[in-house]
């Protein structure tokens, strides 16, 4: 693994990691590059906990070339903030991610890897920048182009830990002067709430303070503002690639039900395929969890089926 930063389109820098496995005989014929996408107060390094629980064992195994990006203000990617008047925090990760981040990766990494195309993995508040961004690039797609947009060849999405059907009701407003720029948990709150015990190995809760880091305010309310409002009627039926979710059960923020899994699954009306199931016992950190190298190997399946569609159909 490699930690990486590029330069992007308009001036930006990403940063992150890549875990790129050499060509084999054996390798897959049609190999997508598998890009992903964290979730609030983690970074990059949420996909690569330790030698257990890494995305690197499905990488390797299978021969697929992983990335792993870090969400605009988070080490050394360049926040997007203040956001211009009138946008919402998910909305322009939606679009950042359309317009210069994947494009800049693809170029990066899928195409002088050979790959024919690629899949995101998204977890948490990655996911509705990875919907947004689908949802932009069927436009192109079908046509609907500007010179501001950018390309790649996008085959399927993979969402985990964002739905819905949220547990709670909205949190009650607050004013404006009691509103905290950024959230950080403690980290005993954050291991009951993301991985209560029994959930994942002993050892991974000795990373916690490690991974945890602090998210903006926006981006956890935009939840409520522009996520749950506009999903199902603007976003996720536009999206025009394969897509797959796992819910997990025991997740805390999201209903972990088989009902909540195939509503979700619907709003997604013009993808040609979408796969949907509930992990059981699973907490909200799936990828960190006893469940994770499972996940991994669903979610690398998955994008590799995908490949093969997106070359063949």
């Amino acid at each position: 693994m490699e930690l990486f930063t590029l330069t992007l389109a308009n001036g930006a820098t990403l940063s992150g990691w890549t875990n790129l496995p050499a060509v084999t005989p054996t390798a897959p014929r049609y190999r997508p590059l598998m890009v992903g996408l964290h979730g609030g107060t983690y970074s990059s390094d949420y996909f690569n906990v330790d030698e257990k629980h890494t995305v690197a064992l499905a990488s390797n195994g299978l021969g697929i070339p992983w990335v792993a990006i870090d969400h605009p203000g988070v080490k050394n990617s360049t926040s997007f903030y203040p956001l211009h008047e009138g946008s919402s925090d998910h909305e322009t990760y939606g679009e950042w991610l359309h317009k210069f981040i994947l494009p800049a990766v693809w170029e990066r990494f899928g195409a002088p890897q050979g790959c024919n195309s690629m899949v995101l993995l998204a977890h948490s508040l990655g996911v509705s920048g990875a919907v947004i961004a689908a949802a932009q690039h069927a436009k192109e797609a079908s046509g609907v182009k500007n010179e501001e947009q950018g390309n790649c060849p996008l085959a399927g999405i993979i969402i985990s830990g964002l739905g819905i059907h949220p547990v709670g009701e909205k949190p009650a407003d607050r004013p404006a002067n009691e509103i905290p720029e950024f959230i950080r948990f403690p980290d005993d709150v954050k291991d009951d709430m993301f991985l209560p015990k029994g959930t994942c190995d002993p050892a991974v809760y000795q990373h916690t303070n490690r991974l945890n880091l602090p998210v903006p305010f926006c981006e956890v309310q935009d939840v409520w503002d522009t996520w749950l409002p506009r999903v199902q009627t603007e976003w996720a039926p536009r999206v025009r690639v394969p897509v797959m979710i796992g819910m997990a059960e025991r997740c805390i923020y999201w209903k972990g039900t088989e009902e909540h899994v195939r509503e979700f699954a619907a709003a997604f009306s013009g993808s040609p395929r979408v796969d949907g199931s509930v992990i059981r016992g699973a907490p909200h950190n799936m990828e960190m969890s006893y469940w994770s190298q499972g996940w991994y190997a669903r979610c690398f399946g998955f994008g590799m089926e995908c490949a093969v569609s997106f070359s063949l159909a």
